[in-house]
């Protein structure tokens, strides 16, 4: 099929448009398409692989660097006397100083493990929740207060007193 526009070439983009209930669909060359303003979607879609292999390699190096790292450097624990690599054969640190020795390394693994080297759990969650909860009620008693919405602002507070008393803390 050729080009509705220019007649010469074949049909590379099937644009329809619909307007209301009416339907429009042209058909249309690419060098027509790209004059009418009708890119391919599709055509970025090699930035958008480029930078998901730079974020695997750039995740692949720095793996690559914490290797190096432990093959340069032989820490080695001075009070127990455990090496990095004795610790990936038996998965023990031997004393609390270990913690200290290697910790580039436990911050690594940790990451790489957990997706984060500090551990939040699912009680701090569940606490910032709370505490942002509690953040965002007594916002809204100041706002009911200033605009006089003074039923609103009573109901607001007693749940604020509802919740610092569960949280076992009493301000007012």
């Amino acid at each position: 099929m050729l080009c509705e526009k220019c007649h010469k070439r074949e049909v590379m983009v099937k644009f329809t448009q619909v307007i209301g209930s009416e339907k429009k669909t042209v058909n249309l060359c690419k060098q027509c398409a790209e004059e009418q303003g009708l890119n391919n979607p599709l055509l970025d879609i090699s930035k958008v692989f480029g930078k998901i292999i730079v974020a695997i390699l750039s995740d692949h190096l720095a793996t690559k660097s914490a290797q190096e790292i432990v093959e340069t450097k032989d820490n080695v624990c001075e009070l127990c006397g455990l090496s990095w690599a004795d610790f990936e054969k038996t998965g023990r640190l031997g004393c609390p100083h270990c913690y200290d020795v290697h910790i580039d390394h436990l911050n690594h693994l940790l990451r790489r493990l957990h997706g984060n080297n500090r551990h939040i759990g699912k009680l701090s969650r569940q606490v910032d929740d709370r505490q942002e909860s509690l953040d965002s009620l007594k916002k809204k008693l100041e706002r009911a207060i200033k605009t006089e919405d003074y039923e609103t602002a009573a109901e607001l507070r007693d749940s604020i007193r509802l919740i610092e008393h569960k949280q076992g803390t009493s301000s007012s």
